[in-house]
């Protein structure tokens, strides 16, 4: 039989607000990790693969009534009732778009970054992989990454996102700023994979680093002094992700089928949650990410969270 995988998720819960092109409010829905959690549920029912997730965060009281019910359809999930829960309320994250691909992002209120101690309540060393989502950019500290480094030899793949934005903001003339990360060494060299966007990748090491081949040459050293990170990913939106392969020396580009984009919210989530469970499940890098891309294409294709779970899945990745 085969032996059940154990892959935590750490990223902090978000209620997403989504305004369209013309300023209608469209949606107040859960998001971010969300997104993560109904892609690894989907995935596993579907290749009935023996795996089992562990969410890695805060429950908001106030909130508990939108997220439970959600909650309840995670057969894959364990250790609900262990969450710390707080008086605290869910991220509010406003995603403003200007048109169907390009957004800013408003942040006004989010939960306090994880501790080491509400993460002891699991045995870190037993897990397999853990995905972190900097979900808010606030969810865990670089001294966290550290300690949870520490205690685990786990896969521990790290999506920046929201990393690299400022200060939060519930002012639509004044969205988070992108800017540099701090100690952005320190992030890379306590895991084994990285994500970015090509906007991110641009701003990521700022200011030692302005664009994304002056950034993979640095994050290369750190790889071959090191041995972290072993892979950096840069995702592409509409024309796919490239893996750097640094243990292999390979450079893999995953071209996306052609696809009706209806709403690219939640993709990146996708995309690394996906990319973590393959990885995780011991497969290549070539097909982790060509497993990645092709959930995340097809996340664009769907009107909300909840289809995942439901909706058909495109012949790509059912191939």
């Amino acid at each position: 039989m085969q032996n059940t995988k154990k892959i935590g998720i750490i990223g902090q819960p978000c209620i997403d607000e989504i305004v369209s092109p013309t300023g209608e409010i469209t949606s107040q829905a859960l998001g971010g990790i969300f997104y993560s959690y109904a892609a690894l549920e989907r995935a596993a029912k579907e290749s009935n693969t023996n795996v089992e997730f562990f969410p890695l965060t805060l429950s908001s009281i106030p909130d508990e009534e939108l997220i439970l019910p959600f909650y309840s359809v995670l057969n894959n999930f364990k250790n609900l009732s262990k969450l710390f829960r707080t008086d605290s309320l869910t991220n509010r994250v406003r995603l403003v778009y200007t048109d169907e691909i390009h957004r800013t992002e408003h942040c006004p209120n989010i939960l306090p970054a994880m501790t080491s101690e509400e993460l002891s309540w699991i045995d870190l060393a037993s897990l397999d992989g853990i995905f972190i989502n900097m979900i808010s950019g606030f969810d865990i500290s670089l001294d966290t990454l550290k300690w949870i480094r520490e205690q685990t030899k786990a896969y521990i793949h790290l999506d920046v996102h929201a990393l690299v934005l400022g200060g939060l903001s519930n002012n639509e003339n004044s969205p988070r700023r992108i800017k540099g990360v701090e100690n952005w060494r320190e992030w890379v060299s306590h895991v084994d994979s990285i994500q970015m966007n090509e906007l991110e990748s641009d701003w990521f090491g700022s200011p030692d680093t302005i664009s994304e081949k002056q950034l993979l040459t640095e994050i290369r050293k750190l790889s071959d002094n090191g041995g972290y990170p072993k892979t950096a990913i840069i995702t592409r939106g509409e024309r796919g992700a490239t893996s750097f392969d640094f243990m292999h020396e390979k450079i893999w580009n995953k071209e996306p089928s052609k696809k009706q984009i209806i709403n690219t919210t939640g993709s990146g989530d996708v995309f690394g949650a996906l990319y973590t469970l393959t990885k995780t499940l011991g497969t290549s890098e070539q097909e982790a990410l060509w497993h990645a891309e092709a959930w995340a294409g097809w996340n664009a294709e769907l009107r909300s969270l909840e289809e995942i779970l439901i909706a058909p899945l495109s012949k790509e990745i059912i191939s």
